[in-house]
């Protein structure tokens, strides 16, 4: 059972909408915290653009809440699980988050039977050390074997480096975070230069 103090829920709610608004940057809450349709749709109405979570069964049970617009900010790589993934992208937004080739022409393969289309992020690796490929021309190699894939559609990059969130000391966390934000910028402008615009550029953390 969700028990939810209303009033301290609909302050958080609109304090970080506002917060990103101010910011100008488009918010997408994490869902693996509460799990809850209700509370994402409630996210969204406040401004958010989606949500994201970490597995196909969570995006399963948040569009059959009505949920409209949702991230895996994860690799889905198990043929089952893609399967799944792309029968649900035929009636919601759905991201995933891509760092393999191999993953791709799978990714393609089911969107092409279900006749769907799924919005892919290159995952690059910028310091957590966990998931995603170097920030080097492989990223531009990746986004264009998407690019070219049948049912999918090149989104932009997913660069977390959540591990700099655990970082007590101000300064150096923000030393390594404008590290992480430089990089970024260059693949970004080497993504343009090559003729790929970048929609998204996912972060956080």
């Amino acid at each position: 059972c969700l028990i939810i103090d209303m009033d301290k829920f609909e302050r958080n709610v609109a304090q970080m909408a506002g917060y990103c608004a101010r910011m100008s940057v488009r918010l997408r809450a994490h869902a693996k915290t509460h799990k809850s349709a209700d509370v994402a749709r409630r996210q969204m109405a406040a401004g958010a653009c989606g949500v994201c979570c970490q597995k196909v069964s969570e995006a399963e049970a948040l569009a059959s809440g009505g949920v409209t617009d949702i991230l895996i900010s994860n690799q889905v790589t198990d043929l089952v699980k893609i399967d799944r993934l792309a029968s649900l992208a035929r009636t919601v937004t759905i991201g995933v988050c891509v760092d393999d080739f191999s993953n791709v022409a799978e990714l393609s393969k089911a969107a092409v039977r279900h006749g769907a289309t799924i919005q892919c992020l290159v995952e690059v690796n910028i310091g957590a050390n966990r998931c995603g490929v170097p920030p080097d021309s492989t990223v531009n190699e990746l986004a264009h074997a998407i690019a070219a894939a049948n049912g999918l559609n090149f989104q932009g990059l997913q660069a977390y480096q959540g591990s700099a969130q655990h970082i007590v000391d101000f300064e150096e966390r923000k030393t390594t975070i404008a590290q992480v934000v430089a990089v970024v910028k260059q693949l970004v402008q080497s993504l343009a230069a090559d003729g790929l615009q970048c929609a998204t550029v996912a972060g956080a953390g």
